[in-house]
C-alpha cells in the first residue's frame, strides 16, 4: 500500500513537471516567434532612421549653399520629418504572465524576458510615442514648409519637382533652419541608440531561447 501510494505521487509528480515543461516550451516558442517578427520592425526602423538622417545632411548643404542633386529632393523631402514607430509582438510575454513568469526555468532568460519587455521595449515606445521633443512630424514639418514654400517647385501632378538655389531666407529664418535640423539629427542619434540598444538584447535573448529549446529537441 505504500508503495502505491509513493508511486501514485511520483507518478503525478512526473505528470506536473512534464505539463510544466510543455507549457514552458509553448510559452518559449510563442515569445521566439514574436521576438523574430520584432527584429525586421526594429531593423526597419533603424533604416528609417539612418534614411532621416540622410535627409538631414542633404538639407543641410542646401542651407549652406552646397551643390545637391535635384533629382533626390523629393524623397528626401519625405523622409526628413518622416516619424517611425515601434510594433512590438507581446503575445507571448501576455501569454508567459498568464501562467506565471516562474515558469522559466533558466533564470537568465526569464530575467532578459522581463527586462526587454517591461523595460526596453516600454522605454522605447514612451520614447517615440509620448515624448514631444521626438515628434519630428508634429515638431517641424509645418516649420520647414513654411520657410521652404517659396522656394520649393511642383509639377502638374503636385509632386516636388525642384528648389530654387541658392535659398532666398532671412537670417531670422536660416538660424531657424539650422535649429531645426540640429534638433531632428539629435532626436534620430538618441533614437537610433535606443534600437541599437533594444536590437542587441533581442538578438541575444533570441540565441538564448532557441538554445534552451534545442535541449528539447
Amino acid at each position: 500500500m505504500f508503495l502505491a501510494v509513493i508511486s501514485a505521487f511520483a507518478l503525478n509528480n512526473w505528470n506536473d513537471n512534464r505539463r510544466d515543461a510543455l507549457a514552458e516550451e509553448k510559452v518559449l516558442l510563442e515569445i521566439n516567434n514574436g521576438l523574430k517578427l520584432d527584429l525586421v520592425d526594429i531593423k526597419a526602423n533603424i533604416t528609417g532612421h539612418k534614411v532621416a538622417k540622410d535627409a538631414i545632411i542633404y538639407f543641410k548643404k542646401i542651407l549652406n549653399n552646397v551643390p545637391v542633386s535635384q533629382d533626390s529632393l523629393m524623397e528626401h523631402h519625405f523622409y526628413l520629418t518622416g516619424d517611425n514607430n515601434s510594433v512590438m509582438n507581446v503575445s507571448g510575454y501576455e501569454s508567459l504572465k498568464s501562467k506565471g513568469l516562474e515558469i522559466i526555468k533558466n533564470d537568465s532568460i526569464r530575467s532578459q524576458i522581463i527586462t526587454l519587455y517591461e523595460n526596453n521595449y516600454v522605454i522605447l515606445k514612451n520614447y517615440e510615442e509620448n515624448s514631444i521633443m521626438n515628434q519630428s512630424f508634429v515638431n517641424y514639418y509645418f516649420p520647414i514648409e513654411n520657410i521652404l514654400a517659396n522656394s520649393f517647385s511642383y509639377d502638374e501632378n503636385g509632386n516636388l519637382k525642384n528648389i530654387q538655389l541658392p535659398l532666398k531666407l532671412t537670417l531670422k529664418e536660416k538660424n531657424l533652419l539650422h535649429s531645426y535640423l540640429f534638433r531632428m539629427n539629435n532626436s534620430r542619434n538618441n533614437k537610433l541608440y535606443e534600437y541599437r540598444l533594444v536590437e542587441k538584447k533581442v538578438i541575444k535573448l533570441q540565441k538564448q531561447i532557441e538554445k534552451e529549446l534545442a535541449k528539447r529537441w
